[in-house]
């Protein structure tokens, strides 16, 4: 067996030179503000560009870090296990944006975590804030058959072009980049995001022409926008030149005072792919020409992971092995483009990682792998250039550390967001909900055909666990009986990877189907999970079985399933899974609670929900009144949270919504744009269709489904009583982290 020794990198830090002075900076406001002499808000914008996210519980915080394309290098996860050690309560939580959360950091001891970042040549620096993101990319770039080129060396110097780059330093709202190098839905999220590149090669007089095709305005949140093509193709040189143009046009022209509406999406939508361009070109005619612009090329940045070792042989016939290792071959294995060498995809449990877990991995990569592994966007890791003869010896390696499960990515690998465990939006926990659902999950995923199926549950509306790109997504919800509130969960099926649907735009995204009491859902997924088996075409993805039986089939398969009993004939189903001891409630931002007696409202939400509810069928069936049904779903709800707040039978909701809700910020900002843009759009009897038409569907569902969140946070907080005498206090309510 031969050897091949792994190339010593002094891998650059992303944040540059400077860093070790910028946090003490940071160690100094904070002083300042402990001290009262910074005001809060100015000390909150400065926080969360170094990372610093508050929680729900007092006197903590989330840290997260900036990890490009999600790589990391042994000395690096050995640094977080020290952190998640000391200060983060044993765990490092994998995100979605390829990144790593540390939770429960007492706010003075963040600048500690700063330095520690930061002699393992990481940073926290514009992992949260109006800022640009981190840079995403498919985890196999480079190394997957079909590949155009890797995109791992632009995208890293991309990362570090614009990181304190001063055109990101004005933005209304963050900015999210992703690049891939291979046109399949699995690697390729362009569609998804503020900006997506897909690598391409063109036929040039000296050999091919490396370039970008550009998306432009996609992004999830709660209600996904496709992002339309901006150009087929952009010449390498002009990666970074473009995004610095983008970025002034952003800061420019974007909305700054209504922060939902301040993505970039918004922006494409007001200009039009033609106007964009535009308005780019003007930005980059005015560009002094800068040489760092072409810094990438030949990979400055020793971001490599050449194999330790040379292949040798090749993966075992599946026909020696135990099903259980057949199972782990067939769904954490990839072949790479270099024949004997792997690629394996390492499951991990909710995203969770202990410092073992990371000193663990870090020894499996100096002594069997690279040097580097990567994050992948669903949370699970990837282990590249593996020698295929030594890939089941890496499982026992594996097992070990509690990270050797099977079917990474598929039933059973459960992507979840923290939700209301921490996050102050969250309204309940997708963690207790995927442990509810393990055994009924690994049980279905012996099955070869459900296998693969995918499972995002998010703890809100907001996309954090990208649940509309889910064969089954789940978004958490609430709903009240009896002045008591239980955690439920709304069911949408159907959505595609990366968003990329085949039969328009948008059509890529799932379905809502119904919501559902949590302690139900694993009994839903039974049903889904039969229903597949039995009636999915061969090679039928979950979308397709969604479109061609329709929304009222599944509806009806699940609808009694639905039906949430009175507390004292179903007290569990008002409880989380794990918490039987504690009264589930809502608890979304900050505030007292008052509001008006319970039953006009229970009454007119009643109301709401059978108006959404035919919308949703309604616009499944293609139907001419989609529009009307949404409109008087949209009516109802609003004066069930009118009447929560005391006026009863207002002659112009809307206007008493505008004025006594909206103006106040007293809903989320984005979600009561949904009511007001939908009033007008009535008002003016605009044509509504195509594209447009399913955003005002989901937009009426969300704003029934979050006035049902109002209703139960502020029952929650009165202990289940009803309320009354008083308006609303539902507090400042801030934007998704």
């Amino acid at each position: 067996m031969s050897a091949v020794p792994g190339p010593t990198v002094a891998r650059p830090s992303i944040a540059g030179p400077g860093a070790a002075a910028e946090i003490d900076a940071f160690g100094a406001a904070l002083d300042r503000f402990r001290a009262g002499r910074i005001p809060a808000a100015v000390f909150l914008e400065n926080r969360l560009r170094h990372g610093v996210y508050g929680q729900r519980q007092d006197g903590v915080h989330m840290m997260r870090s900036k990890l490009p394309l999600g790589l990391m290098s042994p000395d690096q996860l050995e640094a977080f296990a020290d952190v998640a050690e000391t200060w983060g309560h044993g765990l490092a939580h994998l995100t979605t944006r390829q990144n790593i959360q540390i939770h429960f950091v007492p706010l003075e001891q963040t600048p500690a975590v700063m330095r520690v970042l930061d002699r393992a040549r990481m940073t926290a620096r514009e992992a949260c804030g109006n800022v640009v993101r981190n840079v995403t990319a498919n985890p196999l770039a480079g190394v997957l058959p079909g590949s155009a080129f890797d995109v791992t060396a632009p995208g890293f110097a991309l990362a570090q072009a614009l990181l304190r780059h001063p055109e990101g330093q004005s933005l209304g709202r963050k900015v999210k980049i992703h690049l891939t190098d291979v046109d399949d839905p699995r690697f390729d999220l362009s569609r998804i995001h503020d900006t997506g590149l897909r690598a391409v090669l063109r036929p040039g007089p000296a050999g091919p022409v490396r370039g970008y095709h550009v998306r432009v305005g996609g992004g999830l949140g709660a209600v996904p926008h496709e992002a339309p093509v901006l150009t087929e193709f952009l010449p390498e040189a002009e990666l970074i030149p473009f995004h610095v143009a983008l970025l002034r046009v952003f800061g420019r022209l974007g909305e700054k005072r209504k922060r939902a509406r301040a993505r970039l999406k918004f922006l494409v939508q007001k200009l039009g792919v033609d106007g964009l361009r535009a308005e780019l070109a003007r930005e980059r005619a005015a560009l002094r020409p800068d040489p760092s612009w072409a810094g990438f090329a030949g990979d400055p940045h020793g971001v490599r992971d050449a194999p330790r070792h040379g292949p040798s042989g090749a993966l075992p016939d599946s026909r020696d092995l135990d099903e259980d290792s057949r199972r782990w071959v067939a769904g954490n294995i990839v072949q790479q483009d270099v024949p004997g060498h792997v690629a394996v995809q390492v499951r991990v449990p909710r995203g969770d990682l202990s410092p073992a877990q990371l000193r663990g991995l870090a020894a499996v990569l100096r002594e069997e792998v690279g040097d580097t592994l990567r994050i992948g966007p669903d949370q699970s890791l990837w282990l590249r250039s593996v020698a295929a003869d030594r890939a089941l010896g890496l499982r026992d390696r594996l097992r070990a550390l509690g990270l050797g499960d099977a079917n990474a990515g598929g039933l059973g690998d459960t992507v979840t967001c923290p939700g209301a465990d921490t996050c102050k939006l969250g309204i309940t926990s997708p963690r207790a909900l995927a442990r509810q659902l393990q055994p009924t999950l690994d049980r279905l995923a012996a099955e070869p055909r459900l296998a693969p199926t995918r499972v995002h549950v998010s703890g809100c509306p907001n996309s954090c666990s990208q649940h509309q790109t889910a064969d089954i997504g789940f978004f958490g919800a609430a709903k009240t009986r009896d002045g008591v509130t239980a955690p439920h969960f709304v069911l949408m099926m159907g959505g595609e990877a990366g968003g990329a649907g085949t039969a328009g735009p948008g059509t890529g995204f799932a379905t809502s189907i119904l919501k559902l009491p949590a302690g139900r859902v694993d009994q839903a997924i039974e049903r889904l999970g039969a229903l597949y088996t039995a009636e999915a075409a061969p090679g039928e993805s979950w979308g397709g079985l969604a479109r061609r039986l329709g929304r009222a089939r599944l509806k009806a398969l699940l609808a009694d399933l639905a039906v949430l009993p009175g507390p004292a004939e179903a007290p569990a189903l008002y409880r989380e899974h794990g918490q039987d001891a504690t009264p589930f409630a809502v608890r979304r931002g900050t505030g007292e609670c008052a509001g008006e007696v319970v039953d006009q409202t229970d009454l007119l939400l009643a109301d709401a929900d059978t108006a959404a509810d035919r919308m949703l069928d309604a616009f499944a069936r293609g139907a001419d009144d989609t529009v009307a049904h949404s409109a008087a779903a949209l009516d109802r709800a609003v004066r069930a949270l009118l009447a929560l707040d005391g006026t009863v039978d207002p002659p112009d909701p809307v206007a008493a919504f505008r004025t006594q809700v909206y103006e106040a910020g007293r809903i989320f900002e984005g979600v009561g744009h949904h009511l007001l843009a939908a009033a007008a759009e009535d008002a003016a009897g605009a044509e509504i269709a195509g594209d447009r038409l399913r955003r005002r569907v989901e937009e009426t569902a969300l704003f029934v489904e979050e006035v049902h969140s109002i209703v139960g946070r502020i029952r929650s907080q009165a202990g289940g009583a009803a309320v009354g005498g008083g308006p609303l206090a539902l507090g400042p309510i801030g934007g998704r982290p």
